[in-house]
């Protein structure tokens, strides 16, 4: 009997859908349908779009506003207004044995509208933040299931009030290209690229803005040492590509899905400390060095990284520059934050394997 699954996320950033895909290929198979949707308005995508491009202080504002319970909830009640038809339509027409949240908007918003319905659909929420849990996530306390990625996140929701027997200690999933990547093809991938396999190699996440920017901040790190070589993530940032196209030691990798074999090609993964990347670089054994963050959103992620020893923060090019000679240098730096980073793989990919057997309870008839 075929089971359906709806798997509920915003585009509002590209964590939360990382965070969704993940899911999806735990639970993919011959007997399952898998669906995943945004039922937010094309108003809030706009709205993430432009303030994270062009006035990300102001996003972090409205971030840390609303990180307290009277005024989530307010935020809910409001959310649950805008998404019910969008939202209801979905659910009526899927008819879902399981829906599944990585989206803290679409939390209450659904139990509220099962329950005015009075449709019994178990409903699983898993939180996106890896230290420091969002007031709006900890408002809603119904789900059947609530998957908490990290110690952090599960001693939190204890903290807040969450039922013990409905509150799950999981691990971070990932998507399965980061899972079934093998490291070994390491030398292969970057010859591919013309790059050099003895070098050492940065995987750089170049994002989409900022280009003139950024691009002297890669100019001054293939300054450091003729001996470092860098695969330039650069997405959809033409700019950045067509500046890097012909520089020896660089390679400007366009946007792709298939993302997974180019980081595992790295010595370090070095970008903005997103949850998904850090932990993507954690499954391929690779320590993250943090460039940057979202103020508020992610400032808890430094001292996450910093506390379970999964990398390095260098938020100034000096202080990256000064990091990156060491690395290479001294290897012995390098090996013993990889020791560090196969411990917490190994413990991520134990509590991740915890999720598909708790989600297939919830599936079975009631």
């Amino acid at each position: 009997m075929t089971r359906t699954i709806l798997i509920l996320t915003s585009k509002t950033g590209g964590g939360h859908i990382s965070l969704a895909e993940a899911l999806r290929d735990c639970l993919q198979d011959a007997d399952t349908t898998i669906e995943m949707l945004d039922p937010q308005s094309s108003f809030f995508h706009w709205h993430y779009r432009l303030l994270s491009r062009y006035a990300l202080w102001l996003w972090s504002t409205e971030f840390q506003f609303l990180n307290t319970p009277q005024r989530s909830h307010f935020t809910h009640r409001i959310f649950a207004r805008l998404v019910a038809k969008k939202l209801g339509a979905a659910i009526q027409r899927l008819q879902p044995d399981l829906i599944i949240t990585t989206y803290p908007y679409l939390t209450y918003e659904v139990v509220q509208w099962l329950k005015q319905q009075k449709m019994n659909i178990p409903f699983t929420m898993l939180f996106t933040d890896p230290k420091d849990v969002h007031a709006s996530w900890l408002t809603e306390k119904r789900a059947d299931a609530t998957l908490a990625p990290t110690n952090e996140t599960y001693e939190q929701a204890i903290s807040a009030g969450f039922e013990v027997k409905r509150l799950h200690q999981v691990g971070w999933p990932v998507r399965m290209q980061f899972v079934n990547t093998d490291t070994s093809q390491r030398d292969e991938t970057l010859q591919g690229l013309n790059l050099d396999p003895a070098k050492f190699t940065i995987f750089l996440q170049g994002g989409g803005e900022g280009a003139a920017r950024f691009g002297r901040t890669v100019e001054r790190l293939l300054s450091i040492d003729p001996t470092i070589q860098i695969i330039l993530a650069t997405g959809t940032n033409y700019s950045l590509q067509e500046q890097f196209k012909h520089v020896s030691n660089i390679y400007p990798l366009s946007f792709t899905k298939d993302i997974a074999r180019y980081m595992a090609a790295a010595d370090v993964i070095m970008g903005k400390a997103g949850p998904n990347m850090l932990f993507e670089a954690v499954t391929l054994g690779k320590p993250f060095i943090a460039t940057t963050y979202i103020p508020g959103q992610e400032k808890a992620n430094l001292a996450f990284i910093r506390q379970h020893r999964l990398g390095w923060v260098a938020l100034t090019i000096d202080e990256q520059i000064t990091l990156l000679q060491k690395l290479v240098s001294q290897r012995e730096i390098l090996h013993e934050m990889e020791d560090a980073v196969a411990k917490y793989q190994q413990y991520n990919t134990n509590q991740t394997a915890l999720i598909v057997p708790i989600l297939e309870q919830l599936l079975q008839p009631r």
